[in-house]
């Protein structure tokens, strides 16, 4: 009698791909929504140090101002628009994604912070705010499932 129990109890507390899949997926569902949460604007109120969501040309988009610099090696337009594509507390990783770019034929970049805090990985630059939703929607477009590290899930348009 004890052995028909333990295998009803045993074989009742055996996980499935279906179960684990199914966790996974809620968990995976669960910080996409708090990272998004965490990225929007709280409604009436102005945040200076995030990015906004903005419409431009009919698109929503990220849009920041930051003071950002070239880093060693790279280079950057005097003022413009940047579309980035990540952003790291370690140069290192700013500029291995940037690299990666470039190899894909981007006019990528790796950007610090003014402050020194935080590294940018640029895919491109441009002189307005037109052209740099362009680049960020072709972008993201060519991108799908792209992780955007740092970032709300989409290219943040900066101003610098």
């Amino acid at each position: 009698m004890w052995a028909c129990v333990a295998s009803v109890l045993l074989a009742g507390c055996k996980p499935t791909e279906r179960n684990y899949r199914a966790a996974y997926d809620a968990a995976l569902a669960k910080r996409q929504a708090e990272a998004e949460l965490r990225m929007l604007p709280a409604s009436g109120l102005m945040s200076d140090d995030g990015p906004q969501l903005k419409i431009v040309n009919g698109d929503s988009l990220y849009v920041v101002k930051e003071r950002l610099k070239a880093a060693p090696g790279d280079t950057l337009p005097p003022a413009g628009w940047a579309v980035g594509v990540g952003v790291y507390k370690m140069n290192t990783n700013a500029r291995a994604q940037a690299e990666a770019l470039r190899n894909e034929g981007y006019r990528a970049a790796c950007a610090p912070r003014a402050a020194g805090d935080r590294w940018y990985a640029v895919a491109d630059t441009a002189s307005s705010l037109d052209r740099a939703a362009a680049a960020a929607r072709k972008f993201a477009d060519s991108h799908p499932g792209y992780p955007y590290v740092g970032l709300p899930g989409h290219p943040v348009l900066i101003s610098y």
